[in-house]
């Protein structure tokens, strides 16, 4: 008996302090710390950046409108077609272009309104405004007699007296234009229709029209650069046309 009111004591007891407040006797059970840090803020997760805005493929890229305006202005329905060449030399400059022209005897030297470079010795896709556009002056560089040319009559001479005469550093019989070259041609000429009235179908290469040379060379394509340029025209213009008068 005397055993069983010990156990019984001991028992009591130990409910008792199981039961006691959390840190209120010695021995119980421990209160739980409570926090005291705010919850973590989530930074929600931002939207993705808008895509660039896109480059327009003429006007204000490789060439601008201020490039191609002479001092005096373009002449007035002067130019009616535009030709392109190769200088069949990957090496040529402008100026080399110009003192070879000036040793032929031709007084104007270089014959052709644009040189575009191709990064040997002159920048590539770097537009120069040869003085003949400056002036706006006859071309020397595509020689034709009097005859019916794709459909339509045209005088002696007329490639070069009313011919805007384009040509891109390079041999395109053996390699092909660099992009940068293509882009700048394509920005020139949709600028150059643009402001001179001349029509995006009246685009030559010079073989096409003499029929005598191998210009602009056989990876020059000329059907895919006519219909670059009308997609080009044709797509809506930027905001700020840098062409616009």
């Amino acid at each position: 008996m005397q055993r069983i009111a010990i156990l019984a004591c001991a028992g009591a007891l130990l409910l008792a302090g199981c039961r006691a407040p959390c840190g209120g006797t010695p021995g119980g059970v421990p209160c739980p710390v409570l926090g005291t840090r705010p919850p973590p803020v989530i930074q929600p997760i931002p939207p993705p950046a808008p895509p660039p805005a896109p480059v327009p493929e003429y006007g204000g890229g490789a060439v601008k409108r201020s490039d191609i305006i002479p001092p005096g202005g373009i002449s007035p329905r002067r130019w009616k077609v535009i030709v392109v060449h190769h200088s069949a030399a990957e090496n040529a400059t402008p100026q080399g272009m110009d003192a070879w022209h000036h040793k032929r005897g031709w007084s104007n030297g270089l014959g052709y309104h644009f040189v575009i470079g191709n990064g040997v010795n002159y920048p590539d896709g770097k537009l120069f405004v040869g003085p003949r556009w400056r002036g706006q002056e006859t071309g020397a560089h595509c020689k034709s007699s009097a005859g019916r040319y794709m459909g339509v009559w045209r005088d002696s001479n007329f490639f070069n007296e009313q011919g805007i005469g384009i040509c891109l550093i390079g041999n395109f019989q053996s390699e092909s234009p660099t992009p940068a070259q293509l882009r700048t041609l394509q920005e020139l000429i949709c600028l150059l229709v643009q402001e001179t009235g001349v029509g995006y179908t009246q685009i030559y290469g010079h073989g096409e029209i003499t029929h005598k040379t191998e210009c602009p060379g056989r990876y020059m394509n000329m059907a895919s650069l006519r219909r670059n340029v009308a997609s080009a025209l044709t797509r809506p213009a930027p905001t700020a046309r840098v062409w616009s008068r």
